[in-house]
C-alpha cells in the first residue's frame, strides 16, 4: 500500500522551519487575529450542543489498550452523555456499555477499573455477563415475564486502534476510527508503535473549567516561559511552532532549548533530533499526543454533561514496558514516579490555577471581546474543527 505521508520528510521540513523560526524569532501563523466572547465557555446551550454534536457523534479516546490487559478487565468512565463501562471480552475484543442496570437504573460499577466476570447490580442483584447479556433476574418467578434478550446492557460503539480504545458516546451511532482520523493521521499514529507501550498510572482530574479552556491551554506554546518560568520555561522554547494541517487534525513540532546548537546550520532530521524536539498531534475533537524521546504523553479533555463550567482531563504516560525498556523493575518504577511528580507539580501549581481562574473570570458579564493571536495557530485550528462539527455534523 502506498504511504500517504512521508513522516521523515515532514519532520525534516518542520525541523528546518523551526530552526529558521528560532533564528528570526518567528512562528507559524494563522491568517488573522480571531475574536471571541465569554459565551464560548459559559453558554449552557452551546455546552449541550457540544455534548451531543461532538462527543455524541465522533470517536475519542477513553483508554489505552494496556489498561485492559486480559479478559474481564474493565475501566469505567464519566463521558459527556453517558456513564460507561469498557470491558475486555474472552476473544480479546472490547465492548462498551452504559453503566446502568436495565431494571431500575442503578450504577453497576463504581470503581475506576478492575476485573469482573459478572456485573451485579447493588440494588436488586440483577446480573449481567461481560458481553452485556442479562444473566440473572432475582426472584424471577414473582417478577413477571419479559424478553430478556432485549434487556441486556445498552451498548456503545467502541473500537480498538493504534493501542487506544475509542468510543462514540451515543448508542445510536456507529464508529470508524480510521475514517475519522483520515489517511495521514492514521498512518502517523500507526508509525508510533503505541500498541507496544504501556499506560503508567493514568491520572484523572475533574476541574471547574470549560473543556475548551483546558484544551486551549495544552495546545498553547505562547505561554510557556510566562506561566512556567522556573520549570518548563527553562527547558522549552516559547512561541516557535512548525505545523502540518491535515484537515480535522494536525501535527506540529516544538523544541527544547538544547536545539539551539543547530541554529544557523543546514541540518537534516536524524533519529537523534528526537532528543531536542517534541512531536505533537492534535486528534480532534479533544486529544493532545506528545511524543518525547523516551515516552508519549496523552492528554484528553471532555465536558461533564452539558455543564459549561466543569470538565474532565485525563493524562497518560505511555512508556516501554519493564521488559522492553531493559530496566530493572525498581528503576523503571522510580523513573516514571519521578516523571509523574514533575508533571503533576506543573499542572497543579502552574497550569490549573490559571485555567480555573479563566473560567471564574469569564463569569463576568462584561468581560469584553477577547483575542486569539495569529501566532496561536493551534488554537485557531482547534476552533475551526469545533465550529465545523457544530455547524454540519461529523459527516459534513
Amino acid at each position: 500500500m502506498t504511504a500517504t505521508v512521508d513522516l521523515h520528510s515532514v519532520r525534516d521540513r518542520a525541523l528546518k522551519t523551526l530552526l529558521s523560526h528560532l533564528e528570526g524569532s518567528r512562528t507559524d501563523q494563522f491568517r488573522e487575529i480571531e475574536r471571541f466572547e465569554r459565551d464560548d465557555y459559559q453558554d449552557p446551550e452551546l455546552a449541550e450542543a457540544e455534548r451531543d454534536r461532538i462527543f455524541g457523534a465522533v470517536p475519542f479516546i477513553v483508554a489505552h489498550s494496556s489498561e485492559l490487559p486480559g479478559p474481564h478487565d474493565f475501566v469505567s468512565a464519566d463521558l459527556p452523555r453517558n456513564k460507561a463501562i469498557v470491558v475486555r471480552q474472552k476473544d480479546g475484543t472490547v465492548k462498551a456499555f452504559v453503566n446502568a442496570c436495565r431494571h431500575r437504573g442503578a450504577e453497576l460499577v463504581t470503581e475506576p477499573s478492575g476485573r469482573c466476570r459478572i456485573f451485579s447490580c447493588p440494588y436488586h442483584r440483577w446480573a449481567y455477563d461481560p458481553d452485556g447479556r442479562l444473566r440473572t433476574v432475582t426472584l424471577d418467578d414473582t417478577f413477571g415475564e419479559f424478553d430478556r434478550s432485549k434487556l441486556g446492557l445498552v451498548e456503545l460503539p467502541v473500537e480498538e486502534r493504534h493501542g487506544f480504545v475509542w468510543i462514540v458516546d451515543n448508542a445510536q451511532r456507529g464508529i470508524d476510527v480510521a475514517g475519522w482520523l483520515g489517511p495521514e493521521m492514521d498512518e502517523i499514529l500507526g508509525s508510533f508503535g503505541i500498541d507496544r507501550l504501556v499506560s503508567v498510572d493514568p491520572h484523572v482530574y475533574r476541574r471547574p473549567a470549560n473543556w475548551k479552556i483546558l484544551q486551549d491551554g495544552f495546545l498553547d506554546n505562547y505561554h510557556v516561559k510566562y506561566a512556567h518560568p522556573n520549570t518548563a520555561g527553562k527547558m522549552l522554547h516559547t512561541n516557535a511552532v512548525a505545523l502540518e494541517d491535515y484537515g480535522r487534525h494536525f501535527w506540529f513540532l516544538t523544541s527544547r532549548k538544547s536545539i539551539d546548537q543547530f541554529i544557523g546550520q543546514d541540518v537534516s532530521w536524524t533519529p537523534s533530533m528526537i532528543d531536542h524536539t517534541i512531536e505533537s498531534c492534535f486528534l480532534a475533537p479533544n486529544t493532545m499526543l506528545l511524543r518525547h524521546a523516551t515516552h508519549i504523553e496523552l492528554l484528553t479533555f471532555r465536558p461533564t454533561g452539558a455543564d459549561p463550567g466543569e470538565a474532565i482531563m485525563e493524562m497518560r504516560i505511555l512508556a516501554p514496558s519493564i521488559e522492553d525498556s531493559g530496566l530493572e523493575a525498581g528503576h523503571w518504577h522510580k523513573r516514571w514516579e519521578k516523571n509523574w511528580k514533575i508533571l503533576v507539580s506543573i499542572l497543579h501549581d502552574e497550569d490549573f490555577p490559571i485555567l480555573d481562574g479563566s473560567q471564574r473570570a469569564l463569569s463576568s458579564l462584561d468581560a469584553g471581546t477577547m483575542l486569539l493571536g495569529r501566532n496561536e495557530l493551534a488554537g485557531h485550528l482547534f476552533r475551526r474543527e469545533i465550529r465545523r462539527l457544530l455547524d454540519v455534523g461529523p459527516e459534513g
